[in-house]
């Protein structure tokens, strides 16, 4: 579902400075790899990379197919809405929109009907845990709610890769559990090929596989139980 072939990212100088090269990485569909790393290290920058939000330097990203590298702006756009999926941090769940139409978003944005977009979004409200509140605002909800908002939101529209940035850095360890089975279990039962990069160990063993990017390219961990 995700393929890494040769990737390469070098920024600007003088002098110029290497991120990463070489990297090669494939995720198939229903599966979840964690991607562990120091700050700093280029871990944002290949999310960046594999969602077509800044180029790479060489090398080739495919998304169930689709070569991404060399696509113009428009039709990068059109992939992220259609084929991608993402969970942030900081939720990034819409103030002026109450929970129904969060989720509902990515559907409108793909072409969807107000009706069939809000029957789906409400759908998948209940398999998170929160069909009861489609009609509240997120200054309402948890921190633990919200994230199951924004995990509802990336998976409406059956994206083919989701990508989780520090899913539950904001999270107490509890919730951080909570948050994290159903966000896992939703990329598997879905098909999606799904990316988390996280600083928590903890949580980078519940992936299916545990990758470290460092200077030299991306390791397996061997620790993975």
């Amino acid at each position: 579902m995700l393929k890494i072939l040769q990737l390469d990212k070098t920024l600007p100088g003088p002098p110029t400075r290497q991120i990463f090269s070489g990297l090669a990485l494939e995720i198939a569909a229903g599966e979840c790899v964690a991607i562990t790393g120091e700050s700093g290290v280029g871990k944002s920058t290949l999310l960046n990379c594999i969602a077509g939000l800044e180029p790479p330097s060489a090398g080739s990203i495919r998304v169930d197919g689709t070569e991404l590298v060399g696509l113009n702006d428009d039709a990068l756009s059109a992939i992220r809405r259609q084929r991608f999926g993402f969970v942030f941090q900081a939720f990034h769940v819409l103030p002026h929109l109450n929970l129904l139409h969060n989720v509902a978003l990515p559907l409108w944005l793909t072409g969807h009907t107000d009706n069939a977009a809000e029957h789906v979004a409400q759908a998948m409200l209940t398999r998170v845990g929160l069909g009861q509140r489609s009609g509240d605002w997120p200054s309402q909800l948890s921190g633990g709610e919200l994230q199951r908002v924004a995990i509802a939101r990336a998976l409406v529209h059956r994206p083919a890769v989701v990508l989780a940035d520090e899913p539950t850095g904001n999270l107490d360890p509890a919730r951080a559990s909570e948050v994290l089975d159903l966000l896992l279990d939703s990329i598997r039962e879905s098909g999606a090929a799904g990316l988390l990069v996280t600083h928590s160990l903890q949580a980078a063993k519940r992936a299916d596989r545990i990758l470290e990017l460092t200077a030299e390219g991306l390791v397996e961990r061997t620790d993975h139980a």
